[in-house]
């Protein structure tokens, strides 16, 4: 079996959803890309991460090395508010002190709005690619449904920004103050915006890139089969490519001699097969076995990896 051609992609995206095995597909590829002798760094924006407890290394909120040329961090909500805190707390105060009198607890009440950690996790990703630090970047993305609604999120913020200069030259005190340039201390409300769009714009440029594609991971089940080819659909609505099908979790027929009782999953398991082969055509479909024991540690991800590299028996 061949494994996944990466050929172009510096960012491998891993979608599907819960529990189908993303975070393992993910872990398992970037220990084996790093293994090659790539610079690799493994980003999970999952809401309940757990890279840190497969590697035994706790990586929340900030990159560290968990094997040669490696490195990982978890985006976990508590630590991307943080950081957000940090980089544009600053300034969404200027931005709404400029017309409202409010006090710097502004700051913290726009921090808890529902979205801003997912939203700020895309910006701190844009970082990572742009350094041009790291040869490839593997993403365990969150869930479907959350990693679907990240994008929209991206895109509604990208739509509103444009109309957020137009509001505030509705606002006469506002627009008083920045004809006389009265905006002490750094950039006035509409120079910043401008950045956030900018910064916006470029984290769409990012996730529409050619050099980003996205792996859909289906365990080879009806429902998850019919999930996967949704997502599928929905990314490249978004503009997302998709890279290929990564099929998790199969039964092999010498699994099934030696317990009969798993006979009827197997043919459940080759209808799901042929749903989400004949459902689109895929630019690569990729076999992972069902493994004999649970993947716990970085020690259980080579086999993992052997099969998402070619090296696999389905």
């Amino acid at each position: 079996m061949s494994g996944l051609d990466l050929s172009g992609l510096r960012c491998v995206a891993f979608a599907g959803k819960g529990g189908v095995g993303k975070t393992t597909c993910s872990a398992a590829l970037a220990l084996a890309l790093s293994r090659g002798g790539e610079r690799v760094l493994l980003v999970s924006s999952d809401p309940e991460p757990s890279i840190s407890d497969l590697f035994g290394v706790d990586v929340r909120g900030r990159p560290r090395e968990v094997a040669p040329n490696l490195e990982a961090v978890e985006l976990d909500g508590d630590s991307v508010l943080e950081m957000w805190r940090e980089r544009y707390g600053e300034e969404v105060y200027r931005v709404v002190s400029g017309f409202i009198p409010v006090g710097r607890e502004i700051v913290d009440y726009v921090a808890g709005a529902p979205g801003i950690a997912e939203e700020f996790s895309l910006a701190y990703l844009l970082d990572f690619w742009e350094s041009g630090n790291f040869d490839r970047i593997v993403w365990d993305t969150a869930p479907a449904g959350g990693t679907l609604s990240l994008l929209r999120l991206e895109q509604t913020f990208y739509d509103h920004l444009g109309e957020a200069a137009g509001l505030f030259l509705r606002i006469r005190d506002a627009l008083d103050r920045i004809r006389r340039g009265g905006w002490e201390g750094g950039r006035g409300p509409l120079e910043i915006i401008g950045g956030w769009r900018n910064l916006l714009g470029r984290v769409l440029g990012m996730l529409r890139s050619d050099r980003l594609g996205a792996l859909v991971v289906s365990e080879p089940e009806a429902l998850s089969a019919a999930q996967a080819l949704r997502i599928a659909d929905r990314l490249e609505e978004f503009g997302v490519r998709v890279a290929g099908l990564v099929i998790n979790g199969l039964i092999s027929e010498d699994l099934v001699r030696s317990c009969p009782r798993l006979e009827a999953r197997l043919r459940g398991q080759g209808e799901a097969v042929s749903r989400l082969l004949l459902g689109r055509m895929w630019p690569q479909v990729v076999e992972v076995p069902l493994m004999p024991r649970d993947i716990s540690s970085r020690t259980d991800l080579r086999p993992v990896a052997e099969a998402l590299m070619g090296g696999g028996q389905p």
